[in-house]
């Protein structure tokens, strides 16, 4: 089994979690062969692993501010970020933001988290803007570069996340912050022209983040549908349901 962690708040992953994560759901399971479980992330932790002991945990991107969330919302993501063991995990997006937070110790004490765009927007730079709102951080991001479409995204050092797959493979994007730098024991694997730290593994575990969407692939972009099939094969070698959080960690949390 996989499970899903879905970064919605409560009203939205109630009211439009099947609609928003359904086909998501769906294309996860048909890369793994396996079933998968969407999990609110109010709701997910270490005890969501020990309980269902799943094959892979794959965390969802997200399109709100950091600021509009406490930094204790995602101390049970965090919790199996820091101390999953061996489980494999692919985290996406906001997601990728967050495990870049995390393991750069960036949030530790801190109350909330803040937007890390990737730069301002430049003459000739294509539409879109992001809308920002009216105060001053909301104003911030409607000046901000957002990549938006399918872009290139160039592999700058081989993985079994990258099996079959050119040196420079096309993937959706959809964000306008960014990790601004690589966390410790974390290897760069993947950069592009907008973004730096594309894909990231850990040296040592099979902790994963992108920056871009591999769930989000369309006609003739299919090179997301082989990433996903690429982790669900070293899942499968990783873990095959054998998976608990690391020895000594069982109630431990992340400092927030």
């Amino acid at each position: 089994m996989y499970l899903f962690v879905s970064v919605l708040d409560r009203k939205a992953y109630y009211q439009d979690g099947p609609v928003a994560h359904g086909r998501i759901k769906a294309r996860l399971e048909a890369a793994s062969g396996e079933r998968c479980l969407i999990v609110p992330f109010q709701e997910f932790g270490l005890e969501t692993v020990e309980a269902f002991r799943p094959t892979a945990v794959v965390m969802s991107g997200f399109g709100g501010r950091w600021e509009d969330y406490a930094a204790s919302d995602f101390r049970g993501m965090a919790d199996v970020i820091t101390q999953g063991g061996q489980l494999p995990i692919l985290c996406i997006c906001g997601s990728h933001q967050l495990l870049g937070f995390v393991m750069n110790g960036e949030w530790k004490g801190k109350r909330r988290l803040c937007d890390q765009p990737m730069r301002v927007m430049r003459p000739g730079d294509p539409m879109p803007r992001q809308p920002g709102g009216d105060d001053p951080a909301g104003r911030r991001r409607s000046r901000c570069f957002v990549a938006m479409g399918f872009f290139e995204i160039e592999q700058v050092q081989s993985d079994p996340l990258f099996r079959g797959l050119p040196p420079r493979m096309i993937m959706r994007c959809s964000h306008y912050c960014e990790v601004k730098r690589l966390p410790p024991d974390f290897i760069l694997l993947a950069r592009s022209a907008h973004c730096a730290i594309e894909a990231m593994r850990h040296r040592t575990r099979p902790l994963y983040g992108v920056q871009f969407h591999p769930e989000a692939f369309e006609s003739p972009f299919f090179h997301g549908r082989t990433l996903l099939k690429n982790f669900a094969a070293l899942a499968r070698r990783s873990s095959r349901g054998n998976v608990r959080p690391a020895r000594g960690i069982k109630g431990g949390h992340s400092s927030v």
